[in-house]
């Protein structure tokens, strides 16, 4: 199983607006549902004390919570014999580190995106079926219904996530039907 978050067809992939980066307190990872606070401090470019365009973001605190999705830019990378490695392409299961910038993309009803195997807890989804975001964590909730209120959104297709010749689980296409 993996962590991961492709765009599909995606309002914030045409409008700049619906991109905004977060940075948080604790490791996240891709694909990972957050709730954005204030803007984080920062002084480095004006003395005022805030980024413009940061937020402080965490997991939801409830399902119910207003919500957007890491969609992380970084890479796979690691040390070898002193030497840092970076591969040029994003793969699956990478963490945001505590204290690093990320995208995140808000929401929009209609957004179309994949998701992995663990972006969804322990409880795989369902085609035809629904996911709801998770209080207290980043990872999306198997539903069989449509909640009455908070986000959801409705699994539309299941397939392989092939890295090279071996599957690492599988992966999920969801579109936003609940805010």
């Amino acid at each position: 199983m993996a962590y991961i978050m492709y765009s599909g067809k995606m309002v914030s992939d045409q409008i700049d607006a619906y991109l905004t980066n977060g940075v948080a307190t604790s490791d996240l990872k891709d694909g990972f549902l957050v709730a954005l606070g204030d803007l984080a401090a920062d002084t480095t470019y004006d003395a005022n004390g805030v980024e413009y365009d940061v937020y402080e973001a965490a997991v939801p605190a409830a399902a119910t919570d207003e919500v957007g999705i890491i969609d992380y830019a970084g890479i796979s990378e690691g040390n070898i014999n002193g030497n840092e490695y970076k591969i040029g392409k994003k793969l699956y299961n990478l963490t945001v580190p505590a204290g690093t910038n990320f995208r995140v993309r808000r929401l929009n009803l209609h957004d179309k995106f994949w998701l992995g195997g663990d972006n969804f807890g322990k409880t795989a989804p369902t085609v035809g079926e629904f996911a709801t975001a998770t209080a207290g964590a980043g990872t999306l909730t198997a539903a069989a219904a449509k909640p009455a209120s908070g986000f959801a959104v409705k699994v539309l297709v299941e397939k392989d996530l092939t890295a090279g010749m071996h599957s690492e689980g599988k992966m999920y296409l969801v579109e936003v039907v609940q805010l």
